[in-house]
């Protein structure tokens, strides 16, 4: 025990007879400041209390209690280093020194600051203060100032599951008003629910392709269970998770969608877990795993997830439970995930770009939207739509059979989203009721007119004699089956023995090969 401990062993135990009776945090920290005053060899003993917001305020100063003290927010000056550090500190030149530059120093000329909490848990931060040069800290000083709390340690624990209590009832206190002001609101307003409430839409297709994957959403829609929907882009993701959703028991719920490619990864989480004030105000936003709630949320593009924000979903999906940014206590939430992609998961998750364990219990069921390369058929019945999709009787047009076979011939690489835009750019070029080819966009009409000159090529003419060109077409079919003379010669329709004797013949094979 230190000199000091053993001079003031009674004033201690005093101190901590007076803690332990009381849990008014008044009477609490005046107290710690008015023994230290007197036991330390000071000008000035401040303590200032955190605050469930993470700021704090001094509480005290000599002894006495202060209601309306100096505010410091959180992580500032020296008080905020103390807290986020949890260690002491000294200078004895405070008006050179950073740490304490953003504090309103006064006429203290040195410093010396400790935080006081137990098992990790700052409750507030004690500071001894010198107004002279004559007086400064070194540090045997926190030391005995640290031998002096670690005497009264059974208080203080006292004080931290107390103010541990306090903050946990003040934060659901909050939060339960937020809710209330939620309900009243609702009540004059439109309700959430009612807002992402969809209705289904006729998906348009009489494809193989499509009454096959539309059967299989069915199916899917009653087993309600996270679902992966893949597709190339443009295929109609999002409108065979609506349907999804609207033949499901969650119908009567929300369908919200959002789009992983197109936010940030902060903005992101906020999106999807929501978050609380920076001050812990009341103000709280729920992100759209909430507001999803006995509803649907549709993740397009999902590939595009940070990891981060995958860890976080996928405890989430376990646990039905997730936390907001910033946020302390948890929310609950019973809601269904429809995520879609693009890309080949395989070779993300090999990669270590997407969480394999993330990618199983998304892809409890799997639907494959088809591209329009794979529907060819249902090109005319689309194409019609989107021309005439929101025109009246009288203004409606059709499509000429030179249009829409250039249509049916395209690949389509931007699948119906870019077939919806080339028919909306025909309606407006086209002056009369019918839809010609030239009025197509000028990479369906391009791409029709490489095919013309591939075509033109093969049947180009020129002058060649018969046994030139039976040379020509056998070199031709030995070359595409990459010199194996068995298969040119069945290919051709001749013995392997009449092939050796042609080749030989041209030149190619030594005779001894026929």
């Amino acid at each position: 025990m230190s000199e000091i401990m053993a001079k003031n062993s009674t004033r201690i135990e005093k101190l901590s007879s007076i803690l332990l009776s009381t849990l008014d945090e008044q009477i609490f920290f005046s107290e710690i400041s008015k023994c230290l005053n007197d036991i330390v060899d000071s000008d000035r003993v401040r303590v200032f209390r955190v605050r469930e917001n993470g700021s704090s305020s001094m509480i005290a100063e000599n002894g006495k209690s202060l209601a309306n003290g100096q505010v410091v927010e959180k992580g500032a000056g020296i008080v905020g280093y103390v807290l986020r550090t949890k260690k002491s500190y000294f200078s004895n030149n405070v008006s050179r020194d950073p740490i304490f530059a953003s504090n309103d120093n006064g006429d203290t000329v040195a410093e010396l600051c400790v935080p006081i909490g137990c098992d990790g848990f700052m409750i507030g931060t004690l500071h001894i203060q010198s107004l002279s040069e004559e007086k400064t800290f070194k540090r045997e000083d926190i030391t005995e100032v640290l031998e002096i709390l670690a005497a009264i340690e059974k208080p203080i624990k006292n004080m931290k599951i107390y103010l541990s209590a306090k903050f946990l009832n003040e934060s659901l206190a909050r939060q339960i008003e937020v809710k209330e002001k939620e309900l009243e609101e609702s009540k004059s307003s439109v309700n959430i629910l009612d807002t992402y409430k969809i209705e289904e839409r006729d998906i348009i297709g009489k494809s193989n392709s499509m009454k096959e994957i539309l059967a299989i959403a069915d199916k899917v829609a009653s087993a309600d269970v996270a679902t992966l929907v893949l597709g190339e882009s443009g295929t109609g993701k999002e409108m065979i998770a609506r349907r999804v959703h609207c033949r499901g028991p969650r119908k009567e719920g929300a369908f919200i969608s959002v789009d992983c490619s197109a936010l940030s990864e902060l903005n992101l989480e906020v999106e999807l877990f929501g978050e609380e004030a920076r001050d812990f105000s009341q103000t709280v936003r729920p992100g759209l795993l909430e507001q999803a709630n006995n509803g649907t949320l549709f993740i397009n593009n999902i590939e595009s997830m940070p990891i981060m924000i995958q860890s976080k979903l996928i405890k989430f999906l376990n646990e039905k439970m997730g936390f907001r940014v910033r946020g302390q206590v948890p929310f609950r939430s019973d809601v269904r995930i429809i995520a879609s992609s693009a890309k080949d998961f395989s070779e993300l998750v090999e990669k270590g770009l997407f969480r394999e364990d993330l990618f199983y219990a998304l892809n409890t069921m799997s639907l494959r939207a088809p591209s329009l390369r794979e529907r060819t058929e249902d090109i005319e019945l689309l194409a019609s739509f989107f021309l005439n999709k929101g025109k009246n009787a009288e203004s409606q047009k059709s499509l000429s059979p030179g249009a829409l076979k250039s249509l049916q011939d395209y690949r389509w690489p931007g699948n119906v989203r870019e077939l919806q835009s080339v028919m909306e750019r025909a309606f407006i070029l086209s002056d009369g009721m019918i839809v010609e080819k030239d009025h197509l966009s000028e990479s369906v009409s391009k791409a029709e007119k490489e095919e013309e000159v591939k075509d033109s090529k093969v049947i180009e003419f020129r002058e060649m004699r018969l046994d030139e060109l039976e040379r020509k077409h056998i070199c031709h079919t030995l070359e595409h089956l990459g010199g194996n003379k068995t298969k040119t010669a069945k290919t051709l329709g001749i013995t392997v023995k009449t092939l050796y004797n042609k080749l030989h013949s041209y030149g190619m094979i030594e005779p001894k090969e026929a």
